[in-house]
Protein backbone atom coordinates (compact mmCIF):
# COMPACT_ATOMS: atom_id res chain seq x y z
CA UNK A 1 0.00 0.00 0.00
CA UNK A 2 2.93 2.52 1.08
CA UNK A 3 4.25 1.94 -2.41
CA UNK A 4 1.21 2.78 -4.50
CA UNK A 5 1.22 5.54 -2.06
CA UNK A 6 4.42 6.41 -2.87
CA UNK A 7 3.92 5.89 -7.06
CA UNK A 8 0.82 7.95 -6.95
CA UNK A 9 2.45 10.81 -5.34
CA UNK A 10 5.64 11.16 -7.72
CA UNK A 11 3.35 10.64 -10.65
CA UNK A 12 1.19 13.83 -9.84
CA UNK A 13 4.62 15.86 -8.97
CA UNK A 14 5.91 15.07 -12.34
CA UNK A 15 2.66 15.70 -14.12
CA UNK A 16 3.02 19.43 -12.24
CA UNK A 17 5.95 19.53 -13.54
CA UNK A 18 5.95 18.86 -16.88
CA UNK A 19 2.69 21.21 -16.80
CA UNK A 20 4.55 24.12 -15.54
CA UNK A 21 7.24 23.43 -18.19
CA UNK A 22 4.60 23.27 -21.05
CA UNK A 23 3.21 26.55 -20.35
CA UNK A 24 6.92 28.29 -19.32
CA UNK A 25 7.50 26.83 -23.13
CA UNK A 26 3.47 28.26 -24.72
CA UNK A 27 3.68 24.29 -25.99
CA UNK A 28 0.32 23.04 -27.69
CA UNK A 29 0.80 19.49 -26.96
CA UNK A 30 -1.13 18.18 -23.45
CA UNK A 31 1.03 15.67 -21.52
CA UNK A 32 -0.46 11.84 -21.72
CA UNK A 33 -4.01 11.74 -19.34
CA UNK A 34 -2.65 10.54 -15.87
CA UNK A 35 -6.35 9.71 -15.66
CA UNK A 36 -8.44 9.55 -11.69
CA UNK A 37 -5.85 9.09 -8.85
CA UNK A 38 -6.03 5.49 -7.24
CA UNK A 39 -6.13 7.32 -3.53
CA UNK A 40 -8.13 10.80 -2.82
CA UNK A 41 -7.68 12.75 -1.33
CA UNK A 42 -4.07 13.65 -1.97
CA UNK A 43 -1.18 14.07 0.75
CA UNK A 44 -2.41 17.04 2.99
CA UNK A 45 -5.34 17.45 1.39
CA UNK A 46 -9.15 16.92 2.77
CA UNK A 47 -12.81 15.98 1.43
CA UNK A 48 -14.76 19.25 1.69
CA UNK A 49 -16.87 19.52 4.80
CA UNK A 50 -20.68 20.86 4.43
CA UNK A 51 -20.55 24.53 4.89
CA UNK A 52 -23.09 27.81 4.80
CA UNK A 53 -22.67 29.45 0.92
CA UNK A 54 -22.63 33.24 1.68
CA UNK A 55 -24.36 36.32 -0.35
CA UNK A 56 -23.60 39.56 -1.48
CA UNK A 57 -19.58 40.77 -1.01
CA UNK A 58 -19.28 37.99 1.79
CA UNK A 59 -17.55 35.39 -0.29
CA UNK A 60 -14.30 37.82 0.08
CA UNK A 61 -14.16 38.07 3.59
CA UNK A 62 -14.05 33.97 4.42
CA UNK A 63 -11.74 32.64 6.92
CA UNK A 64 -8.71 30.75 5.38
CA UNK A 65 -9.78 27.82 6.84
CA UNK A 66 -13.30 27.72 4.94
CA UNK A 67 -12.53 29.42 2.03
CA UNK A 68 -11.72 26.42 -0.01
CA UNK A 69 -14.32 24.40 1.25
CA UNK A 70 -17.09 27.12 -0.17
CA UNK A 71 -15.61 26.86 -3.43
CA UNK A 72 -15.41 23.01 -3.25
CA UNK A 73 -19.23 23.20 -2.26
CA UNK A 74 -20.37 25.49 -4.39
CA UNK A 75 -21.82 23.58 -7.06
CA UNK A 76 -23.40 20.05 -6.83
CA UNK A 77 -21.32 17.11 -7.49
CA UNK A 78 -23.55 16.68 -10.68
CA UNK A 79 -22.93 20.43 -11.62
CA UNK A 80 -18.93 20.05 -11.08
CA UNK A 81 -19.32 17.37 -13.71
CA UNK A 82 -21.41 18.95 -16.06
CA UNK A 83 -18.93 21.43 -16.08
CA UNK A 84 -15.50 19.49 -16.23
CA UNK A 85 -17.07 16.86 -18.57
CA UNK A 86 -16.65 13.62 -16.55
CA UNK A 87 -16.47 12.31 -13.28
CA UNK A 88 -14.73 14.84 -10.80
CA UNK A 89 -12.93 14.26 -7.78
CA UNK A 90 -12.83 17.42 -4.76
CA UNK A 91 -10.13 17.94 -1.82
CA UNK A 92 -9.25 21.29 -0.17
CA UNK A 93 -5.87 21.66 0.73
CA UNK A 94 -5.44 24.49 2.99
CA UNK A 95 -7.83 27.34 1.38
CA UNK A 96 -7.34 25.79 -2.11
CA UNK A 97 -10.13 23.92 -3.52
CA UNK A 98 -8.68 21.65 -5.95
CA UNK A 99 -10.55 19.53 -8.53
CA UNK A 100 -9.60 16.84 -10.94
CA UNK A 101 -10.68 14.66 -13.61
CA UNK A 102 -9.16 12.16 -15.73
CA UNK A 103 -8.06 14.80 -18.22
CA UNK A 104 -8.36 18.27 -16.05
CA UNK A 105 -6.87 19.64 -13.18
CA UNK A 106 -8.16 22.77 -11.75
CA UNK A 107 -7.53 24.87 -8.39
CA UNK A 108 -9.89 27.93 -7.07
CA UNK A 109 -8.96 30.06 -4.49
CA UNK A 110 -9.57 33.40 -3.20
CA UNK A 111 -6.32 35.42 -3.00
CA UNK A 112 -5.27 39.05 -1.84
CA UNK A 113 -3.16 39.74 -5.03
CA UNK A 114 -4.22 38.45 -8.59
CA UNK A 115 -1.98 36.00 -10.66
CA UNK A 116 0.78 37.73 -12.53
CA UNK A 117 -0.49 37.10 -16.37
CA UNK A 118 1.56 37.36 -19.53
CA UNK A 119 -1.01 38.53 -22.03
CA UNK A 120 -4.25 38.69 -20.81
CA UNK A 121 -7.76 39.26 -22.14
CA UNK A 122 -10.18 41.52 -20.99
CA UNK A 123 -13.91 39.70 -19.78
CA UNK A 124 -16.31 40.38 -17.92
CA UNK A 125 -17.66 37.57 -15.25
CA UNK A 126 -21.62 37.63 -13.39
CA UNK A 127 -20.81 41.55 -14.26
CA UNK A 128 -17.43 41.27 -12.34
CA UNK A 129 -13.91 42.87 -13.82
CA UNK A 130 -12.09 39.52 -15.15
CA UNK A 131 -9.10 38.46 -17.13
CA UNK A 132 -7.66 35.34 -18.69
CA UNK A 133 -5.11 33.91 -20.66
CA UNK A 134 -4.43 30.56 -21.86
CA UNK A 135 -1.30 28.46 -23.13
CA UNK A 136 -2.22 26.86 -26.54
CA UNK A 137 -4.69 23.63 -25.24
CA UNK A 138 -2.56 23.36 -21.77
CA UNK A 139 -3.06 25.95 -19.56
CA UNK A 140 -5.21 28.62 -18.55
CA UNK A 141 -5.41 31.26 -15.91
CA UNK A 142 -8.28 33.58 -14.79
CA UNK A 143 -8.54 36.57 -11.95
CA UNK A 144 -11.79 37.56 -10.91
CA UNK A 145 -12.26 41.27 -9.10
CA UNK A 146 -14.51 40.60 -6.55
CA UNK A 147 -14.88 43.65 -4.14
CA UNK A 148 -13.29 47.04 -3.92
CA UNK A 149 -11.92 46.85 -0.63
CA UNK A 150 -8.78 46.78 0.52
CA UNK A 151 -6.99 43.68 0.92
CA UNK A 152 -6.05 42.18 4.45
CA UNK A 153 -6.10 39.06 6.73
CA UNK A 154 -10.10 39.11 6.25
CA UNK A 155 -10.52 40.32 2.78
CA UNK A 156 -9.37 38.63 0.14
CA UNK A 157 -10.59 40.45 -3.42
CA UNK A 158 -9.96 38.04 -6.00
CA UNK A 159 -10.87 34.18 -7.11
CA UNK A 160 -7.92 33.19 -8.44
CA UNK A 161 -8.28 30.04 -11.15
CA UNK A 162 -5.63 27.32 -12.40
CA UNK A 163 -6.68 24.63 -15.58
CA UNK A 164 -4.04 22.11 -16.40
CA UNK A 165 -5.16 19.83 -19.19
CA UNK A 166 -4.17 16.58 -19.86
CA UNK A 167 -6.06 15.37 -23.08
CA UNK A 168 -8.78 17.20 -25.52
CA UNK A 169 -11.15 15.56 -24.82
CA UNK A 170 -13.67 18.10 -25.53
CA UNK A 171 -12.01 19.87 -28.75
CA UNK A 172 -15.21 22.37 -29.32
CA UNK A 173 -14.64 24.05 -25.68
CA UNK A 174 -11.07 26.65 -25.45
CA UNK A 175 -9.85 26.73 -21.68
CA UNK A 176 -10.74 30.42 -21.79
CA UNK A 177 -14.00 29.50 -22.05
CA UNK A 178 -14.00 26.81 -19.51
CA UNK A 179 -12.24 28.74 -16.88
CA UNK A 180 -15.08 31.55 -17.31
CA UNK A 181 -17.64 29.15 -17.30
CA UNK A 182 -16.44 27.95 -13.65
CA UNK A 183 -15.79 30.77 -12.21
CA UNK A 184 -19.01 32.13 -13.15
CA UNK A 185 -21.08 29.37 -11.73
CA UNK A 186 -19.47 29.65 -8.64
CA UNK A 187 -19.61 33.64 -8.27
CA UNK A 188 -23.09 32.87 -8.79
CA UNK A 189 -23.40 30.61 -6.50
CA UNK A 190 -21.45 32.51 -3.63
CA UNK A 191 -22.52 36.27 -4.34
CA UNK A 192 -26.17 35.77 -4.74
CA UNK A 193 -28.12 39.15 -3.43
CA UNK A 194 -26.77 39.80 -0.12
CA UNK A 195 -25.03 42.48 2.04
CA UNK A 196 -21.98 44.59 1.06
CA UNK A 197 -18.87 44.54 3.42
CA UNK A 198 -19.18 46.83 6.24
CA UNK A 199 -17.01 49.74 6.06
CA UNK A 200 -14.49 49.72 9.40
CA UNK A 201 -14.13 52.76 11.70
CA UNK A 202 -11.43 52.87 14.33
CA UNK A 203 -10.24 49.60 15.68
CA UNK A 204 -11.95 47.43 12.47
CA UNK A 205 -15.17 48.74 14.57
CA UNK A 206 -19.01 47.51 12.23
CA UNK A 207 -22.61 48.95 12.17
CA UNK A 208 -24.02 46.40 14.07
CA UNK A 209 -26.42 44.33 12.12
CA UNK A 210 -29.03 41.55 14.48
CA UNK A 211 -28.08 38.62 13.23
CA UNK A 212 -29.58 35.38 14.02
CA UNK A 213 -27.25 32.30 13.60
CA UNK A 214 -27.89 30.07 10.50
CA UNK A 215 -29.86 26.47 11.51
CA UNK A 216 -27.33 23.56 11.56
CA UNK A 217 -24.44 26.05 11.08
CA UNK A 218 -23.82 29.08 13.27
CA UNK A 219 -21.02 31.10 13.07
CA UNK A 220 -18.88 28.04 11.79
CA UNK A 221 -17.33 28.95 8.16
CA UNK A 222 -19.26 32.09 7.97
CA UNK A 223 -17.63 35.59 6.65
CA UNK A 224 -15.68 37.41 9.45
CA UNK A 225 -18.56 40.56 10.00
CA UNK A 226 -21.76 37.56 9.99
CA UNK A 227 -19.68 35.79 12.93
CA UNK A 228 -19.43 39.26 14.37
CA UNK A 229 -22.84 40.07 13.92
CA UNK A 230 -24.19 36.82 15.36
CA UNK A 231 -21.68 36.99 18.11
CA UNK A 232 -23.15 40.25 19.37
CA UNK A 233 -26.91 39.28 18.75
CA UNK A 234 -26.55 36.47 21.07
CA UNK A 235 -24.14 38.37 23.68
CA UNK A 236 -26.46 41.07 24.04
CA UNK A 237 -29.54 38.75 24.21
CA UNK A 238 -27.73 36.96 27.11
CA UNK A 239 -26.13 39.94 29.00
CA UNK A 240 -29.82 42.03 28.98
CA UNK A 241 -28.00 44.89 26.88
CA UNK A 242 -29.41 46.42 23.09
CA UNK A 243 -27.45 45.61 20.42
CA UNK A 244 -26.75 49.11 19.83
CA UNK A 245 -24.79 48.73 22.80
CA UNK A 246 -22.53 46.22 21.21
CA UNK A 247 -19.11 46.52 19.92
CA UNK A 248 -18.91 44.33 16.70
CA UNK A 249 -15.55 44.44 14.68
CA UNK A 250 -14.77 43.03 11.24
CA UNK A 251 -12.68 40.56 12.26
CA UNK A 252 -14.84 38.20 14.33
CA UNK A 253 -14.87 39.57 17.50
CA UNK A 254 -17.61 41.40 19.63
CA UNK A 255 -17.31 43.56 22.93
CA UNK A 256 -19.94 43.78 25.42
CA UNK A 257 -19.17 45.87 28.01
CA UNK A 258 -16.31 44.09 29.53
CA UNK A 259 -16.68 40.83 28.20
CA UNK A 260 -15.20 39.82 24.68
CA UNK A 261 -15.82 36.88 21.91
CA UNK A 262 -13.67 36.06 19.37
CA UNK A 263 -13.35 33.26 16.74
CA UNK A 264 -9.97 32.59 15.33
CA UNK A 265 -9.19 30.09 12.53
CA UNK A 266 -5.39 29.93 13.03
CA UNK A 267 -4.92 28.69 16.78
CA UNK A 268 -1.88 26.80 17.56
CA UNK A 269 -2.58 23.87 18.64
CA UNK A 270 -3.60 23.00 22.28
CA UNK A 271 -5.03 20.51 24.92
CA UNK A 272 -8.76 21.09 25.58
CA UNK A 273 -9.37 18.85 28.72
CA UNK A 274 -12.89 20.03 29.35
CA UNK A 275 -16.39 20.09 27.93
CA UNK A 276 -19.01 22.57 27.58
CA UNK A 277 -21.89 22.47 25.25
CA UNK A 278 -20.83 19.10 24.23
CA UNK A 279 -17.24 20.50 22.25
CA UNK A 280 -13.80 20.46 23.28
CA UNK A 281 -12.54 23.62 25.77
CA UNK A 282 -10.54 24.92 27.82
CA UNK A 283 -11.78 26.39 31.09
CA UNK A 284 -9.91 28.58 33.12
CA UNK A 285 -10.14 31.78 35.39
CA UNK A 286 -8.93 33.95 32.65
CA UNK A 287 -10.71 32.59 29.43
CA UNK A 288 -12.77 30.05 28.24
CA UNK A 289 -11.98 28.51 24.44
CA UNK A 290 -14.19 26.06 22.63
CA UNK A 291 -13.17 24.01 20.07
CA UNK A 292 -16.13 24.23 17.09
CA UNK A 293 -15.82 21.49 14.91
CA UNK A 294 -13.26 18.23 14.89
CA UNK A 295 -12.81 19.01 11.44
CA UNK A 296 -11.57 22.40 11.44
CA UNK A 297 -9.37 24.88 13.69
CA UNK A 298 -11.87 26.97 14.49
CA UNK A 299 -12.37 28.10 17.67
CA UNK A 300 -13.77 30.92 19.76
CA UNK A 301 -12.57 32.43 23.03
CA UNK A 302 -14.36 34.18 25.69
CA UNK A 303 -12.27 36.69 27.72
CA UNK A 304 -13.11 39.78 30.18
CA UNK A 305 -14.30 40.62 33.86
CA UNK A 306 -17.44 41.21 35.62
CA UNK A 307 -19.07 38.27 34.46
CA UNK A 308 -18.95 34.02 35.10
CA UNK A 309 -17.23 33.23 31.91
CA UNK A 310 -18.24 29.57 31.94
CA UNK A 311 -21.56 30.33 32.25
CA UNK A 312 -22.18 33.06 29.50
CA UNK A 313 -20.18 30.58 27.11
CA UNK A 314 -22.72 28.00 28.34
CA UNK A 315 -25.55 29.78 27.54
CA UNK A 316 -24.98 31.37 23.83
CA UNK A 317 -23.13 27.98 22.05
CA UNK A 318 -26.14 26.06 21.45
CA UNK A 319 -27.11 29.20 19.29
CA UNK A 320 -23.83 30.05 17.62
CA UNK A 321 -23.11 26.28 16.94
CA UNK A 322 -26.33 26.36 14.67
CA UNK A 323 -28.36 24.05 17.49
Amino acid sequence: MIAIVLGVLLSFASVAGAAGYLWSQGSDAPPPAPGLPAVWPGKDGELPRRVPMPSGEMLAALPAGSSGHVLCQALSEQRWEALLGGATLREVRGSVCHLVTESLDVSLRLDNVPATLRSPQSVAVSGRAAEVESSGTVNARLNVHLVDDAPSGEVHPYLRLDITRYAVTRPGLTLDDLATSIARDVINATMAPGPDLPAQGRDAVIAMRVTEPVPGYGIQDAPWPVVSWQLCTQLAKTMGTSPSATKPRFDGRCTVRTVQAALTDDVTPRAYPDTLAGRPALITDEMVAVKLDESSSQELAFTGTGRDLKSLAETVLPALLGR
